[in-house]
C-alpha cells in the first residue's frame, strides 16, 4: 500500500537536502497544508525551518511523494531530522484539487 511524505523547505524538489527523499522511488505532487513556517530558534533543531500544523494558518507549499516503498525509508529520514521534529499525519490539498493524507515533520515544541 502506497505511503505518503509531505515536504517542505529545503526537502522540496530543487532544495539543499531533498536528496534525503529524492532517492525514493514514487510519484511526486505538489500539494499545500495549513500553518506556519518560521525559523526555529530554540533546540536541536536551531536555526533550520519549521512548521507548526494549524487549520486557521497560511497556506504552505509541500512537495507530496507517494510510494510503495516509502515505508522502508521512514526511520532513516526521522534520524536524518532529528530530535526538533516529530512525523504527523495531515491532510494535504493537492493541485488536482483532491486531498489526501500524508506524514509530515512538524516542529517539536518540546525537543
Amino acid at each position: 500500500m502506497p505511503v505518503r511524505l509531505a515536504v517542505y523547505g529545503s526537502f522540496m524538489r530543487g532544495g539543499g537536502t531533498h536528496h534525503e527523499v529524492g532517492g525514493i522511488a514514487g510519484a511526486w505532487r505538489r500539494g499545500t497544508v495549513r500553518g506556519w513556517v518560521y525559523e526555529i530558534t530554540w533546540g536541536p533543531a536551531e536555526g533550520w525551518e519549521g512548521l507548526t500544523l494549524d487549520d486557521t494558518g497560511s497556506r504552505v507549499e509541500v512537495d507530496v511523494i507517494e510510494s510503495d516503498v516509502l515505508d522502508r525509508h521512514l526511520d532513516r529520514i526521522d534520524r536524518s531530522q532529528g530530535a526538533g521534529y516529530r512525523r504527523v499525519t495531515t491532510a494535504v490539498l493537492l493541485d488536482d484539487g483532491s486531498t489526501e493524507m500524508a506524514e509530515i515533520y512538524e516542529a517539536d515544541p518540546e525537543a
